[in-house]
């Protein structure tokens, strides 16, 4: 059985959470997947929420092992070598809930300091960082090396 060292879940906590933030503007950057772009925009349905589709998740996202919550996925990507960054705006009123259930349900463990809009699990193959700014949940996974 290997210990595990509580200064490396706060420092991946950190990272994520700059490089989710840096991610909330774009500033022109287009490496990024977002289902609302200009050209979608201005179809003949702008404004409708009917005509959002959920972006697909990255090809290597490890979707057997790291649940998602049901809803529209809003933005999708990454790769196992740097990690993996997700949105979801849920389908029901609970998305952060759902998600801490399903992580628990899958054998993910909550690291201490979890608050009621984040927190951050941990399984012998992923690290996975959830948190809500709101409704939407966004899930920062990274490969345990």
């Amino acid at each position: 059985m290997r210990t595990r060292n509580p200064f490396v879940p706060a420092a991946i906590v950190a990272a994520l959470t700059i490089g989710s933030l840096a991610a909330c503007s774009s500033g022109g950057n287009t490496n990024y997947v977002t289902s609302h772009t200009p050209a979608a925009s201005s179809s003949s349905s702008a404004g409708s929420s009917d005509d959002t589709k959920s972006e697909e998740l990255p090809s290597d996202f490890p979707k057997s092992d790291v649940p998602i919550v049901d809803g529209t996925v809003v933005v999708a990507r990454g790769d196992k070598e740097n990690g993996w960054s997700v949105t979801v705006q849920p389908s029901g009123k609970e998305g952060f809930a759902d998600a801490k259930t399903a992580l628990e349900g899958k054998g993910f463990t909550q690291q201490p300091g979890a608050t009621d809009s984040s927190a951050v699990y941990v399984s012998d193959a992923y690290t996975v960082a959830v948190k809500t700014p709101g409704v939407s949940v966004t899930y920062n996974v990274t490969a345990n090396q």
